[in-house]
């Protein structure tokens, strides 16, 4: 009988899905969204995002407070073993402030998501309308 030695393709331990990012016009603000899988099987903390697209880019959630929307950045958000987080329009999402040239549709913008444990993972994010 023979032995099969290949073995199944591995997962990666940080998984970055359906990443896209709103239009923009050079200077504006910009919001990039995704989801972050965490395959392991420990929790990972998501600890800041930087792109050379645009002058900043930063963790927010957007929260309701008597009617009103607020967005709140977010220094760092926990991620727990086996779980996915989800940046959406309208919650959890990544601004991108002054972005440095217009984000048009067909385009895309290059975000570095960093963890507490100095993992880096690279995302390009294409540009779409919501």
């Amino acid at each position: 009988m023979a032995c099969d030695t290949r073995s199944a393709p591995s997962v990666p331990r940080i998984e970055v899905r359906h990443s896209w990012a709103r239009i923009a016009d050079s200077g504006a603000t910009s919001g990039a969204y995704l989801e972050i899988a965490n395959n392991d099987t420990v929790a990972i903390t998501l600890v800041g995002v930087t792109t050379n697209d645009a002058g900043a880019a930063e963790v927010h959630e957007t929260m309701q407070h008597d009617g009103m929307a607020h967005m709140m950045p977010r220094t760092e958000v926990r991620i727990p073993a086996g779980d996915v987080l989800t940046m959406a329009p309208g919650g959890l999402h990544v601004m991108l402030v002054d972005v440095r040239r217009a984000f048009v549709i067909g385009d895309s913008v290059r975000l570095r998501l960093r963890f507490s444990d100095s993992t880096t993972v690279d995302v390009t994010a294409p540009v779409q309308t919501p």
